[in-house]
C-alpha cells in the first residue's frame, strides 16, 4: 500500500494538472484489483526449486539447399529472354532451360569466322615467304663464299706462279734480245769483210746492219717492258688480285648481313600473322562461346527456381519470357534438394552464446508433429546487411544450421521452419521466471516472501532462456519470489546512471520546453490515446485520460484501465484512454520492458526526468 501511494505522489508532483484525474482511477483500480483472499496472493509468488534448465534459443527461418547451383547469364551487354522452363519443373544435366536471343551473336560469329580465315592464309603465306627468304639468303652467302674462295685463290696463283714466271719471261726475252743482237753484229762484220773483199754486195751488208739496229731495238723494248713489270705492273696486279679478295669477303658480310635482315623481317611477318591469327582465333571460340550461351543448359540435375533479386533497391527485371536481362545476371537457381540447411536470424543478445557445432532442433511448418536433428555450421560474423544500414534497432546474425535428419520427399527450398539452437542443459541448478528479476541501479534484485511482505534480495544471475532464468547467488531452494516486483519510482528510469556520477554541476537544470509537432489524426479517431503496461516487474501506475504519446500513424491503443508511467522509446501497449485514437506509443506492442506515463495526449510530449 505504502509503495504504490509514495509512486502516486512522485508522479502528482511531475504533473499535478494530469494526475488529479489519474491518482482517482489508479487508486479505485488499487482497491479494486488488491487481492481479497490467499489464494491469489500465493499465485503472485513462484516456489524456487533446484531442477534441469535447459538453456535454447528458438527463431524462425527458412530451409535451403546446401549445395545450390547458380546460373548465369553470359552474353555480353543485354539480352531478350526467348523461352525459360517453367519454374518448379524438374530438370536433368543438359537440358535446355533458358534460351536467348541469338541474332547479334550468329552475325558476330559469322563476321569472326571469314576473318579468321584471312588469318590462316596470311599465316600460311608468311611461312612460305619465310622459307624462300632463308633459301635465297642461304643462296647468296654460297655465291659469296665461292667469290672470295675464288678471289683468294687468283691472289695466291699470282703471288706464287704467276710473278715470278712474268719476271723470269721478262728476263728470257732480254736474252733472247741480246743473243739476236750478237748474231746480227757478227753477220754485219763478216759482210763488212766480205764486201771489203767485194765478194758481198753493198746491200747485202746495208742489210745485215739493219738487222743490228733491229735486234738493239728489240733489246732495249725488252729492257723497258722488264723495268715496267717489275717497278708498275707486278704491283699493279698485286693490289688488283688483293682487292679482289677483300671486295668477295665484304660482298660475303653484305650478303649474309642482307640475308638475316630479309629472314628476321620475314619472321616478325610470320609472328605477326600468326598473333593475328592466335587473336582472331581467341575471338572466334569467344563468338562461339557466345552463340552458345544463347542455348542456356542445367549444369546438375534439380529443380528450377527462378533467381529473383530480393533487394529493394534492384533495378533488374523478372525472370520470364520477354525479359530484358544483363550479362552476368542469375537467372535460375538449381537447389541440390538431397542435403537442406535452415537459415535463421538470431537476435545480438543471444549471439554470444552460440557457436559452431551446437546441436539443434528443427520443425518445419508444414511438418508441425515432426522434428530434425541439425548442427551449427556457420555464425554470421557481421549483423544482417538491412539491420546495419537501416531497419529497427535489434541487430540479428544470419546463422546456418545444417539438417542431419533425413527430410521427408517433397520438402521444397525456402519452406518456413523454426529452429531450437541447444546453447546447454543445466543439471540441478535454481530456476526462476525470468520476470521476477528486476533491475534496480544497476544490481539484479528478486523480491522474497517474508512475513512483513515482499523484501528484496539482491542476486547474481546466470544462463536464462525465453521463460526462466538461472540464479547462482542469492536465493535458495524453497524461497518463494514474487513474480510481478513492484515499480520503484527511483529506480532505473529516473537517473540511475547519472546517480553514479559524482560532480553534477554541469548538467542542465531547466525543465526542457515540450517539442510541439503538428498532429495528424487518423479518420474517425479521438483525440486521446491510451497507456498501458509497461515493462516486466513494473506494476500498473495511475491512470488518466489519453495517457501515452500517441501519432497519426500506428496501430491503435486498447481502451482499459491504468496507464503506467512511460519511458522515452520504451515498449508500452496503449491502454485507458476515452477514446480509440489511431496512435501508438513510441514502443511497439505489449512486450515487457517499459514504463507507460500517464498524462495528457500530445503530439510528442517528453516525460518528465523529476
Amino acid at each position: 500500500m505504502k509503495k504504490p501511494l509514495l509512486f502516486l505522489i512522485g508522479i502528482c508532483r511531475r504533473r499535478p494538472i494530469v494526475s488529479a484525474c489519474a491518482g482517482i482511477t489508479v487508486l479505485a483500480a488499487f482497491f479494486l484489483l488488491k487481492p481479497t483472499d490467499d489464494s491469489k496472493e500465493d499465485s503472485a509468488y513462484h516456489t524456487v526449486k533446484r531442477n534441469d534448465f535447459l538453456v535454447s534459443i528458438v527463431e524462425g527461418g527458412a530451409v535451403q539447399a546446401v549445395n545450390e547451383v547458380e546460373v548465369r547469364n553470359e552474353l555480353e551487354g543485354s539480352s531478350r529472354i526467348i523461352s525459360i522452363v517453367k519454374e518448379g519443373t524438374f530438370v536433368k544435366a543438359g537440358d535446355l532451360i533458358v534460351e536467348l536471343d541469338a541474332g547479334e551473336a550468329e552475325d558476330a560469329l559469322n563476321q569472326q569466322q571469314i576473318t579468321y580465315e584471312k588469318s590462316v592464309a596470311e599465316h600460311v603465306a608468311a611461312e612460305n615467304n619465310l622459307i624462300i627468304t632463308k633459301s635465297t639468303a642461304e643462296s647468296g652467302s654460297k655465291t659469296a663464299e665461292l667469290n672470295l674462295l675464288l678471289a683468294d685463290m687468283a691472289l695466291q696463283k699470282f703471288q706464287q706462279l704467276e710473278k715470278v714466271q712474268l719476271v723470269r719471261l721478262a728476263d728470257i726475252d732480254i736474252l733472247t734480245e741480246q743473243e739476236a743482237l750478237e748474231i746480227a753484229n757478227e753477220k754485219l762484220r763478216h759482210s763488212k769483210v766480205l764486201t771489203d773483199k767485194g765478194f758481198e754486195s753493198k746491200a747485202k751488208l746495208a742489210t745485215d746492219a739493219l738487222a743490228v739496229t733491229s735486234a738493239s731495238a728489240r733489246l732495249e723494248e725488252m729492257q723497258s717492258k722488264q723495268k715496267m713489270l717489275t717497278d708498275y705492273d707486278l704491283s699493279i696486279q698485286q693490289e688488283t688480285f688483293s682487292a679482289a679478295v677483300s671486295e668477295a669477303r665484304r660482298e660475303l658480310e653484305r650478303v649474309k648481313k642482307q640475308g638475316e635482315s630479309e629472314i628476321a623481317q620475314a619472321e616478325a611477318d610470320l609472328n605477326a600473322a600468326l598473333r593475328t591469327l592466335e587473336l582472331n582465333k581467341s575471338k572466334l571460340d569467344k563468338m562461339t562461346t557466345q552463340f552458345e550461351a544463347t542455348k542456356v543448359r542445367a549444369p546438375i540435375d534439380g529443380l528450377v527456381v527462378y533467381a529473383i533479386e530480393r533487394s529493394r533497391n534492384s533495378s533488374e527485371s523478372m525472370i520470364e519470357e520477354g525479359a530484358t536481362v544483363r550479362q552476368r545476371q542469375a537467372l535460375i537457381k538449381i537447389p541440390d534438394t538431397s542435403q537442406m540447411k535452415v537459415v535463421v536470424k538470431v537476435d545480438e543478445s543471444h549471439i554470444s552464446q552460440v557457436r559452431e557445432g551446437q546441436p539443434a532442433f528443427v520443425v518445419l511448418d508444414s511438418l508441425p508433429d515432426q522434428n530434425f536433428r541439425g548442427t551449427i555450421t556457420k555464425v554470421g560474423l557481421l549483423p544482417d546487411a538491412g539491420d546495419r544500414w537501416g531497419g529497427s534497432g535489434t541487430k540479428k546474425y544470419a546463422t546456418e544450421i545444417l539438417i542431419t535428419d533425413q527430410l521427408p520427399e517433397g520438402v521444397k527450398p525456402e519452406v518456413s521452419a523454426r529452429a531450437e539452437i541447444v546453447i546447454t542443459n543445466l543439471e540441478k541448478v535454481l530456476t526462476v521466471p525470468i520476470q521476477a528479476v528486476t533491475t534496480v541501479k544497476g544490481k539484479q534484485l528478486v523480491y522474497l516472501r517474508r512475513l512483513g511482505g515482499a523484501e528484496p534480495a539482491e542476486v547474481e544471475i546466470g544462463l536464462f532462456n525465453n521463460k526462466f532464468i538461472e540464479i547462482t547467488k542469492g536465493v535458495k531452494e524453497g524461497d518463494e519470489v514474487l513474480l510481478s516486483p513492484p515499480l520503484e519510482p527511483d529506480g532505473d528510469f529516473a537517473g540511475a546512471i547519472a546517480e553514479g556520477v559524482d560532480d553534477h554541476s554541469d548538467l542542465p537544470t531547466a525543465r526542457p520546453e515540450a517539442r510541439k509537432m503538428p498532429v495528424e489524426p487518423a479518420e474517425g479517431a479521438d483525440a486521446t490515446g491510451g497507456g498501458g503496461p509497461g515493462r516486466s516487474g513494473g506494476a500498473p501506475g495511475a491512470g488518466g485520460p489519453g495517457a501515452g504519446e500517441g501519432r497519426s500513424r500506428g496501430d491503435s491503443g486498447d481502451a482499459g484501465s491504468g496507464a503506467g508511467q512511460r519511458r522515452p522509446r520504451g515498449d508500452g501497449a496503449g491502454g485507458g484512454g476515452a477514446g480509440g485514437m489511431e496512435g501508438r506509443p513510441r514502443g511497439e506492442g505489449d512486450k515487457p520492458g517499459g514504463k507507460a506515463a500517464g498524462g495528457e495526449a500530445k503530439p510528442e510530449a517528453r516525460p518528465s526526468n523529476a
